[in-house]
């Protein structure tokens, strides 16, 4: 939706491909690429809904044949939560030099609030001049920054905490499996009931047995899909996504398998 909103207010025209479909993507850039100075793809790099992950290196591929061609890659829910250090996506697939415009939030992972962009000093220098939303904006306060620096410089120390999520996420898509657990590569998890007043029964059924959990229905994803939508934290334990197992009716994964690198069943230290 603010991708969406942000091509919007920019003015520009603009095309969408279907979701990570990259030849369909490929076809459209051979057809219009000449009839443009400049071209952006853009591309979330972990999808909010279905908690799958885009190929950036098969978009990188595909810039790489036209000069006139940007990459423009929203890390909102990977920042801190994938990567070596916790820089995301681009991280973990190792490029984020080839990445034109990257944008993360301070809103999720790093429990703060605000937003970035890394990109060159030509397109900072134009966007700090034109950009309405953030010259009408106020500056965040100062303790905000602070905190927000806080957090961002121990991002390279919490890899313990992104192995146990990644373990947890495993372990609950496996569960889900052909209930939209298949489709996640992430730590969030579709889990697809169908109709959207069922949805909401099994929603309200979960949030009485202490899952905060919120039903996703039409318009925002297509009729007939409506789901939950899990999105872990590193603060959960084995025993919370067991539980969140049995009460999805889905106390057996197919496999019957575990993940490699499974957490203690404790608290983890914040």
């Amino acid at each position: 939706a603010s991708i969406i909103d942000g091509i919007l207010l920019s003015g520009s025209p603009f095309l969408r491909y279907r979701h990570n479909d990259y030849d369909q993507l490929e076809r459209l850039v051979q057809k219009n690429a000449c009839q443009y100075e400049t071209i952006i793809i853009l591309t979330e790099s972990i999808f909010s809904m279905d908690g799958d992950v885009a190929d950036l290196n098969r978009l990188i591929a595909i810039k790489r044949q036209y000069p006139n061609i940007l990459l423009y890659v929203d890390e909102a829910h990977a920042i801190g939560a994938r990567g070596k250090t916790g820089l995301g996506i681009a991280e973990e697939q190792g490029c984020i030099q080839e990445i034109d415009l990257l944008v993360g939030t301070f809103g999720k992972a790093l429990a703060s609030m605000g937003a970035y962009l890394v990109c060159s000093r030509t397109i900072r220098e134009y966007l700090v001049n034109t950009m309405r939303p953030l010259i009408f904006s106020t500056a965040l306060p100062p303790f905000q920054i602070a905190w927000t620096s806080f957090i961002w410089e121990r991002l390279p120390s919490l890899t313990k905490e992104r192995e146990n999520l990644l373990a947890y996420s495993r372990l609950l898509a496996e569960a889900l499996t052909g209930k939209g657990g298949e489709i996640s590569q992430s730590h969030i998890i579709p889990f697809i009931v169908g109709e959207s007043e069922d949805c909401v029964r099994k929603a309200e059924e979960l949030q009485r047995k202490g899952f905060y959990c919120l039903p996703v229905r039409p318009p925002t994803v297509p009729k007939g899909t409506s789901r939950i939508r899990f999105s872990l934290t590193a603060n959960l334990t084995i025993k919370n996504i067991h539980q969140l197992i049995v009460e999805t009716g889905h106390a057996s994964s197919p496999t019957g398998a575990r993940p490699v690198s499974t957490p203690p069943d404790r608290e983890l230290d914040r």
